[in-house]
C-alpha cells in the first residue's frame, strides 16, 4: 500500500462510515412504518465488520510506515488524527446501530422490535415517529460528544507538535553552540601551539647568547694571555 493508496483507502472508509449511516436511517424508517428490517440489519452488520477489518488494516499499514520512517512526523500525526476521527464514526455507527436493538427481540428480526425500540417507561406511550425523533435527537447529542472528544483530541495533538517543534529548535540551537564551541577550542589549541613555538625559539636565542658570551670571554682570555 502506496502513501497514496493509504489516502484513497481513507476517503473510501470515510465514504463507507455514510453508507452505513444511510442504512441504519433506513432500517429505523421500515421500523417506524412497522416493518421488522431484517435484510437491513444484516446488511448494517455485514458493512459494519467490513468497516471494521478496512480501519484495522490501515492502523496497521501507519504503524509500519512509522517504523520504517517513511513519513515524516508530521504526517504520520495529521494521518494518526484521520484515524482518531475513523475511530469516532464507530462509534457513532455502533450507537446508532445498537439505539434500535432490544435484546428481547426476535432471533427472526436480528434482534430489533418491532417497533424499534425496547420498551421501558422513558419510551412506553410514544408513536413511532415520536420515538424516532427521540432517537435522532439522542444521536445528535452523542454526536455533539464525540466532537467535543475530538476536539480535546486535536488540541492535544497540536500541543504535542507544538512542543515537538520546540524540542527541534532547541536541538537546532544546541547544535549551533556545540559547532561554535568546537571552533573557539579548535582555535585556542592552535594558539597554544603557537605560543608553545614562540617561547621554543626564545628558549634557543637565550642559548646562542650563552655561547657568544662564552666564546667573547674566550678570546679576551687568549689575548691577555698572548699580552702577559
Amino acid at each position: 500500500m502506496g502513501l497514496d493508496s493509504w489516502v484513497d483507502d481513507y476517503h473510501a472508509l470515510e465514504q463507507a462510515g455514510d453508507a452505513i449511516m444511510e442504512l441504519i436511517v433506513e432500517r429505523n424508517k421500515a421500523l417506524a412504518a412497522g416493518g421488522e428490517g431484517l435484510q437491513i440489519s444484516a446488511k448494517i452488520r455485514q458493512a459494519q465488520n467490513n468497516f471494521n477489518y478496512d480501519l484495522n488494516a490501515l492502523q496497521r499499514e501507519l504503524q509500519n510506515d512509522k517504523v520504517s520512517k517513511t513519513l515524516t512526523p508530521k504526517e504520520f500525526e495529521r494521518r494518526n488524527n484521520m484515524l482518531n476521527e475513523a475511530k469516532i464514526r464507530k462509534i457513532q455507527i455502533g450507537k446508532a446501530f445498537e439505539q434500535t436493538r432490544s435484546p428481547s427481540g426476535s432471533p427472526f428480526t436480528g434482534g430489533v422490535t418491532n417497533r424499534g425500540y425496547e420498551e421501558s417507561d422513558r419510551t412506553q406511550g410514544y408513536s413511532n415517529s415520536e420515538l424516532l425523533n427521540q432517537q435522532q435527537q439522542t444521536i445528535a447529542e452523542q454526536d455533539k460528544g464525540l466532537a467535543r472528544i475530538s476536539d480535546i483530541v486535536m488540541r492535544q495533538k497540536q500541543i504535542g507538535l507544538t512542543i515537538g517543534d520546540e524540542i527541534d529548535g532547541q536541538n537546532e540551537l544546541i547544535e549551533e553552540i556545540t559547532e561554535k564551541t568546537d571552533a573557539t577550542g579548535n582555535r585556542i589549541q592552535r594558539q597554544v601551539r603557537a605560543i608553545d613555538s614562540v617561547q621554543q625559539r626564545e628558549g634557543n636565542v637565550c642559548g646562542y647568547w650563552i655561547v657568544i658570551i662564552i666564546l667573547f670571554v674566550a678570546i679576551i682570555a687568549v689575548i691577555i694571555w698572548n699580552i702577559t
